[in-house]
């Protein structure tokens, strides 16, 4: 459910909460992140205004997002890698089963149900939650 490219975007933020602006090798080689990657990234979180980029010799990125306003879930929407339980899940998917028996699938309609429960978590909680911690992440 978090792929590789949520789990990049998280530990490219958590190395720029400093505030201070880090070029892409710099970040890729504190947070182990495959150069190819990064750009893309950067590029997403900045449109998506949570870090700001500049170019040239002295250029890098910077955080400008409060990470108390963006959660798990708003992330892999950012990123565009949010995946569903199951295909049938995804909105406008058109179900061969369904449409050969003319009926609804008790399957999709519990995996739905778990779906729904799973964004809710994954809205529960800021980045910010998850890099500093929150009572309700320990056990």
């Amino acid at each position: 459910m978090i792929t590789n490219e949520t789990d990049y975007a998280i530990r490219i933020i958590r190395a720029l909460e400093d505030g201070q602006v880090h070029s892409v090798k710099v970040l890729c080689e504190e947070e182990n992140i495959p150069l190819k990657f990064a750009y893309k990234i950067l590029g997403k979180l900045r449109d998506a205004g949570i870090v700001s980029s500049t170019s040239g010799v002295h250029g890098g990125s910077r955080l400008i997002g409060d990470l108390r306003q963006f959660t798990l879930l708003d992330l892999m929407g950012i990123l565009e890698n949010r995946s569903e339980l199951r295909k049938c899940l995804t909105p406008g998917y058109r179900c061969d089963w369904k449409d050969k028996k003319n009926c609804s699938c008790q399957v999709q309609e519990g995996l739905l149900k778990i779906q729904k429960k799973i964004d809710r978590e994954l809205s529960r909680y800021t980045i910010y939650d998850l890099l500093h911690g929150n009572p309700d992440l320990k056990e």
